[in-house]
């Protein structure tokens, strides 16, 4: 008799839903049982009545992105603060590497860059291709044809979209 088995030790990346305001301290919680976790955090300007101060705040609201084994998401889903896993048509939503990827050098490289040069003329809605850089390969869509573009990356597989600032001379038309 042959036996079908799936491979529980491939790793894959999964985004879950947590409790919000609390993505970094899931994260923390989850590196601590030795899960692989990742919030895209990034810097912002918050001002209050008596001073201003620079804050780290998480890129998606609501979202950790895990890399597990199918036997880890029992783990995933008793760690405190976890609401459930990001599904696609009825699944557990697997995100491509590409996709982390792409997320990272976003928030590495920050949402505004300042550019003089050249300025290509793109419309709204326009699909464009990121031409050198660590973003170099990305394509999106112009969301704002003004002085510098503002073109919005789709993550596919969790639906979401992150705006990101660029030059217009960084960007080829599709």
């Amino acid at each position: 008799m042959n036996k079908i088995t799936v491979n529980s030790n491939k790793k894959n990346w999964q985004a879950v839903y947590v409790s919000s305001r609390t993505e970094k301290k899931i994260s923390e919680m989850l590196i601590n049982k030795g899960i692989e976790a990742y919030v895209p955090l990034v810097k912002t300007m918050r001002q209050w009545s008596d001073r201003k101060k620079m804050v780290e705040l998480p890129l998606l609201n609501g979202y950790v992105f895990v890399n597990i084994t199918s036997i880890e998401n029992d783990k995933v889903m008793q760690t405190k603060g976890v609401v459930n896993f990001v599904r696609s048509e009825g699944k557990i939503a697997v995100i491509r590497e590409i996709e982390i990827d792409r997320l990272k050098q976003l928030v590495a490289l920050g949402y505004h860059l300042e550019a003089n040069g050249i300025n290509r003329e793109y419309k709204e809605g326009d699909k464009v291709k990121i031409t050198s850089g660590v973003l170099k390969g990305i394509e999106g869509y112009v969301v704002d044809a003004g002085e510098n573009k503002q073109i919005e990356v789709l993550l596919e597989s969790i639906g979401q979209c992150i705006r990101v600032k660029l030059p217009s001379e960084l960007l080829i038309s599709l």
